[in-house]
């Protein structure tokens, strides 16, 4: 019990996470919390958390932003079945390469989201779309670290 709620916890605080607010002129540099999270644990475990968990996460993401219903589970969906085929490949990386392959992946996950905004007309064009996906890739190892210590400390397997 300890453990599924030390589990289901580690998304909470990831929710929270992407719920702060950040000022204007930083909003740009504000990470991609909940999809680090998914991708720790379909690495990590991927037979516990998968598309479906992702679709969900998904829809929380887009309620808590107010954004298009269904853009952040889109590519949650298709980072996680990315993600879940290569969870062998990834466990053997180091963390600076696991870095690279995040980068990649939240780079997909940005562009998407651009293209969605685009349409709807809420986005202009900028570089700055990536910037979340590198203070993401950044911030991959600690992120690691941090939930695979809870991961052992509350025995989730």
């Amino acid at each position: 019990m300890r453990s599924s709620f030390a589990f289901v916890l580690t998304f909470i605080v990831a929710l929270m996470l992407e719920g702060l607010v950040f000022p204007t002129h930083l909003v740009w540099f504000k990470p991609e919390w909940t999809l680090l999270a998914i991708l720790y644990w379909v690495i990590a475990l991927p037979f516990k958390v998968g598309v479906g968990a992702a679709w969900f996460l998904g829809l929380l993401v887009d309620l808590l932003q107010g954004g298009v219903i269904g853009q952040h589970s889109l590519t949650y969906v298709v980072i996680t079945a990315a993600c879940a085929t290569l969870y062998k490949r990834l466990r053997m990386y180091r963390r600076w390469q696991q870095s690279i392959f995040i980068f990649l992946l939240i780079s997909i996950n940005q562009l998407v989201g651009f293209w969605i905004d685009h349409i709807t007309g809420d986005a202009e064009p900028t570089l700055m779309i990536f910037m979340p996906a590198l203070v993401s890739a950044i911030l991959w190892p600690w992120v690691f670290v941090l939930l695979r210590s809870v991961r052992r400390l509350y025995l989730i397997k």
